[in-house]
């Protein structure tokens, strides 16, 4: 694998992760290792609330586990890998935060969506010479919009 295609796995794992990995990550660059209750501890959570994305984070290599005898408050040992790191510097850089809000997607209403679809069905119709049936369709957009402003959307 490339440098150029490691930095787009890079960048892409880094735009996935959830808001308790990315504090999961840094706990872990800036406490060091710990066990899963350190590591719940730390983020403020319950251990079970940390499993899973501890796991994801494992899955997609940003975390080792290590496995330790004797430990009286679990077994597994949780490490911050190179990959993890290289995420966590991403995840800091001013540049990269400034893109990804401008990259990230705003969710759509289903409602609006409804209404240019309607809009679209009504030009073709009347594309077609069908204005009665254009007619129908910009009446229910119209309806719908007039319900979605008045519900504040």
């Amino acid at each position: 694998m490339s440098v150029f295609q490691l930095s787009l796995k890079i960048m892409a794992a880094t735009r996935r992760l959830t808001d308790l990995q990315r504090q999961l990550l840094q706990c872990l660059k800036d406490k060091g290792p710990g066990l899963l209750l350190e590591l719940a501890v730390r983020v403020l959570k319950f251990p079970e609330d940390v499993q899973l994305p501890l796991r994801e984070l494992l899955a997609n290599g940003l975390v080792e586990r290590q496995s330790v005898s004797g430990g009286q408050f679990g077994s597994e040992y949780y490490t911050l890998t190179a990959a993890g790191d290289r995420v966590l510097s991403l995840l800091n850089d001013p540049n990269f935060q400034q893109e990804s809000q401008v990259a990230a997607p705003t969710p759509s209403d289903p409602r609006r969506e409804e209404i240019d679809l309607l809009n679209k069905m009504a030009d073709l119709a009347r594309e077609k010479g069908n204005l009665d049936e254009a007619m129908d369709f910009y009446k229910k957009a119209l309806d719908l919009t007039r319900e979605l402003s008045a519900s504040g959307g």
